[in-house]
Formats: C-alpha cells, sequence, structure tokens
C-alpha cells in the first residue's frame, strides 16, 4: 500500500495498546514453493529514553522510564501506527521474539533490525543497507535464545542502530509553514511536511549452522498508507505533531555477527508516526534529521561560556 493512500474512516479500527504486535511468514512464496514456513513472531515497544550527555552508563540508557501508548488504525487490508511520546530521547524493545521453521532443524535464527529517519530502498532482498540514504551505523542482530534461556530487557532494548554514532530523539515539529532559520538548518532542524515524524523500522530473517559458536551484533514490507483523514480525536485531542532524528553522541557494544541472511526470506519495514504529548516537558534537546547537522551540533557543544563570577 502507498505512503500516498489513505485509511477510510467508515470501515477503519482504532486500538490503544502498549506496542506493536507482528507476525508473518518471512518465505518469498513467490520464489520459494517449498511446505516449510519461517514463522516470525515479536512485539515492538516503545519508551521514554535517557539522554546521553546525562547518563554515559549504556545499561542506564537502555532503562525505561516510560512506556509510549501506541494507536493501531486499521481496516481489512492495511495497519497504520501512531507513537504518543514525550520530547527527548526514546528507547525500542524487541520482546516475545520468536522465529520457528517447520522443518529446518539445523539452523538457529536471529532478527536483523535497524532504524531509519527516512524511507529505506534496498537494490535485493539479501542487502542489509540501504543504497538510498545513509544510516547511521548498521543493523542489530537479534538472537532468538532457547525457551530455557533468560534475555534480559537489557539485551533486546536499543536506542540506536549497532555501531552508530548518536541516540534516537524526538520533538515538537515546527509549525507547518514556518521557515527554519538559517542556524537551525545546520544542524538538521527539520521543516515540518507530511512526512514529518515518521521513522522506519526494518526487520530481515538471518540464520546460521547450529554448529557455529554463536558472536552476534548485540548490547554485550509492511507498508501502511498514510492515514491524515482517519486520524482519531484521542491523537488530536492529547498531542501535536512531533519530528524524529538524531540527538546526542552516544555508543553501544556490539560484536560482528556471525549470521546471515536467509535465503528466500521477505524484508518488512514498518513506518511509525511520532506524536508529542500535549502533556509532555519541553526539553530544547537537540533533534537532527540529518547526521551532519548532528555532528555539528556536537561541536558546537564543546565551546559553552564561561559562567559569571562576581
Amino acid at each position: 500500500m502507498s505512503q500516498n493512500s489513505s485509511i477510510n474512516n467508515a470501515s477503519s479500527t482504532t486500538k490503544i495498546s502498549n506496542n506493536i504486535p507482528v507476525s508473518y511468514n518471512a518465505y518469498n512464496e513467490d520464489i520459494n514453493t517449498t511446505t516449510d514456513k519461517i514463522n516470525v513472531s515479536f512485539n515492538i515497544l516503545f519508551g521514554k529514553g535517557k539522554d546521553s550527555l546525562l547518563f554515559s552508563n549504556e545499561r542506564e540508557l537502555k532503562e525505561f522510564t516510560k512506556n509510549y501508548e501506541v494507536e493501531t488504525i486499521e481496516n481489512d487490508d492495511s495497519k497504520c501506527y501512531y507513537v504518543v511520546a514525550d520530547e527527548g530521547p526514546f528507547v525500542i524493545r524487541i520482546d516475545n521474539l520468536d522465529i520457528y521453521s517447520r522443518y529446518n532443524n539445523n539452523c538457529e535464527y536471529a532478527l536483523g533490525f535497524a532504524l531509519d529517519f527516512e524511507e529505506p530502498e534496498y537494490l535485493e532482498q539479501k542487502n542489509y543497507t540501504p543504497f538510498n540514504i545513509d544510516r547511521d551505523g548498521v543493523m542489530w542482530s537479534i538472537p532468538v535464545k532457547k525457551p530455557y534461556e533468560h534475555t534480559s530487557n537489557y539485551e533486546k532494548t536499543f536506542y540506536q542502530n549497532a555501531k552508530a554514532k548518536y541516540q534516537w530523539t524526538t520533538s515538537s515539529a515546527k509549525i507547518m509553514g514556518e521557515e527554519i532559520a538559517e542556524d537551525e538548518k545546520e544542524i538538521g532542524i527539520e521543516k515540518t511536511s507530511e512526512s514529518s515524524g515518521l521513522m522506519y523500522l526494518t526487520f530481515m530473517v538471518l540464520q546460521k549452522e547450529k554448529e557455529v559458536t554463536q558472536e552476534i551484533s548485540r548490547g554485550s514490507n509492511m507498508r501502511s498508507g498514510g492515514v491524515s483523514r482517519s486520524i482519531t480525536r484521542s491523537i488530536l485531542d492529547n498531542s501535536v505533531a512531533a519530528r524524529v532524528g538524531y540527538g546526542h553522541s552516544a555508543s553501544s557494544s556490539s560484536v560482528t555477527s556471525t549470521f546471515n541472511y536467509a535465503n528466500y526470506t521477505t524484508r518488512v519495514v514498518i513506518p511509525v508516526r511520532f506524536r508529542i504529548s500535549k502533556d509532555s516537558a519541553v526539553t530544547h534537546m537537540n533533534c537532527s534529521h540529518t547526521l551532519k547537522g548532528a555532528e555539528i551540533n556536537m561541536e558546537r557543544k564543546k565551546f559553552l561560556a564561561a559562567p559569571f563570577i562576581p
């Protein structure tokens, strides 16, 4: 379904929850005629993060201090998602992950995950990196644990892509039609448009032979239509338009993945639109829509005014 299409009010339903449930068969049935299926399921949770200028410990940066509500609007063949957040950094948790093949017991599976602030395009299903945008960092590889293995929230919570430079953040959007000042343009402040507040979550199925020693990148096209004509009253009453982008410098521990693309599987890209709660405090934290803007912002923070001494 194209981004410019819309969900009809008369046939759409709305649900408010604290996550986005995802479930699908990853095999591309157009090119793979096997009766096997790779069943993928997980939940996506969004939460209030912490400023990396104030918290340098990775465990602290991954802690949820508030779980954001997700409003899902759907009809018979499409869905779209709004997340109502506070201004400032946000984190994403991938919960209840399961990837299961009915007939192939020789492989271990992992979920590839990356976030972009522009719609990513890929040349082939096996490509991890989009060709049309510069991604901050690389895709995470999240292994599926065995039922008896414990998975901590630390291992499945993320505030940036693997090997990225900046944490994810959100802020109130500028007024529609308002021009951006030159100094704001330099640090990547976004002029408000119909794409403001959108981010794209990419998921891929990865696998490896079971005898390979596990060593992964971790912490130590489901398409949705535009829905401007089907926004619910709760969204309009309780939130304002948002913009999303790169905040302050941050880093995450990761190692090179030993998982590879699972043949004949399809990639899923889920667009999610953020909005800012009307109850949110104003943070004045930088939210750069471009990597260059985030870099310039961090350079500026190196030079501060000396405090007044009477």
